[in-house]
Order: C-alpha cells, then sequence, then structure tokens
C-alpha cells in the first residue's frame, strides 16, 4: 500500500497539504473568506491572526478544513442540493464536501464553484455556491499563511483603498473652484473655498 502524502502539493485537488491559506476574493477590495460562528462562510476584511479566516486542505478527508474549527470542514448544506456553503463537523467526504482549486475556481466535481452571492463586495456578504459562469465574483486566489503580505504600515500606500495610512489629506472637488470639504460641528460636512467660506 501506498504511503499517505503528507505534505506538499496535492496535485489533483491543488492545495498544499496542511498548509494553513486564505481564500481571497479578486473583488476590487480583496476581502477573504471567513467561518462564522453561526456555520455560515462569509467575506470578510482581512484581520491578522484570525483563525477564523485561514484555511487548510487536509489530504486524509480531501476537505477544506477550518483553522478555528479544525474538525470542521466546508461543505455544500443537503448533500449537495442547497446553494448555500457552510461548515460541518460531519465529515463524510463526498463530492459537496470535496473542491479543488483549478485557475482561480473553487469547484467541485458538479461544477459548482465559490461565488460571493449577488456579485456585491461587502463586509458580510455571504459566500455560496453557484454554476461556473466565470464572473470575477466567482474568481478567488488562495495565499498562504506563510506569504501572506503584511497590511501597509504609517506612510505606506493602501492599494486596496487609494490612500496612505495614517496621512493627512484634504479633499478637493473637481469643479472648477475646487473648493475642498470641511466639517462644523463635528459632524456635518461642508463645502469650502481654500480661504474658509463656507458655499452652498
Amino acid at each position: 500500500m501506498d504511503k499517505q502524502q503528507s505534505k506538499g502539493l496535492d496535485k489533483t485537488f491543488g492545495f498544499h497539504i496542511n498548509r494553513p491559506f486564505y481564500i481571497v476574493s479578486r473583488l476590487p477590495m480583496h476581502r477573504v473568506a471567513e467561518a462564522g460562528g453561526n456555520n455560515n462562510i462569509t467575506l470578510k476584511r482581512f484581520a491578522k491572526g484570525r483563525n477564523a479566516q485561514q484555511w487548510f486542505y487536509d489530504n486524509v478527508s480531501k476537505t477544506i478544513k477550518n483553522q478555528n474549527w479544525k474538525n470542521y470542514c466546508m461543505e455544500i448544506p443537503s448533500n449537495g442540493r442547497a446553494n448555500d456553503l457552510k461548515i460541518t463537523g460531519s465529515i463524510t467526504s463526498r463530492w459537496w464536501q470535496m473542491f479543488k482549486y483549478d485557475n482561480g475556481w473553487i469547484v467541485n466535481e458538479k461544477g459548482k464553484v465559490l461565488d460571493v452571492h449577488g456579485g456585491r463586495d461587502e463586509e458580510n456578504r455571504n459566500i455560496i455556491v453557484w454554476g461556473r459562469h466565470k464572473g470575477i465574483n466567482q474568481q478567488w486566489d488562495i495565499v498562504y499563511a506563510d506569504e501572506y503580505p503584511e497590511e501597509p504600515k504609517k506612510g505606506e500606500f493602501n492599494k486596496d483603498f487609494g490612500l496612505y495610512v495614517e496621512r493627512p489629506f484634504y479633499i478637493i472637488s473637481s469643479l472648477p473652484a475646487n473648493r475642498y470639504l470641511d466639517i462644523i460641528n463635528n459632524r456635518n460636512f461642508v463645502i469650502k473655498t481654500h480661504f474658509g467660506q463656507r458655499k452652498s
């Protein structure tokens, strides 16, 4: 009997064995898949050290498991008849629990892929499964935790938000007078000239 592979790349499934990774959406904000306490899997902003955002491929069960709930794997409920995506502690290694990574898609043998519901790039958006249509909301990058880039530090450019971290700036209108935004009474935005006169 061949010895069970315990590390390295599983070429059939496209994952490195037992190596924690993030499932990173290719939608503009590059949020990651996170397992929640209600067993749902949702889109969340990356948070360093949050185990619920880290996954690993278990070569024994051929399933994708979660670092926070290590005995739980990703599955399509109702024996694959649903469109939801959950985590479950009942591991059967059937097709509705087995996914492979294929050129940006996380797909099972029935052709269902991980999909950001409705294509809406927003916090806590449900991740479901759907037939492949090649939309960007179905495309993912697998980024291993030991290779995940550090969050930008003070003074560095954050490409997701298009701003420099903790670097003061003005918001200036592109209209001809180039007025800028200001806050009055600690809550209301107004538009002002460069000389500080408010304009309606």
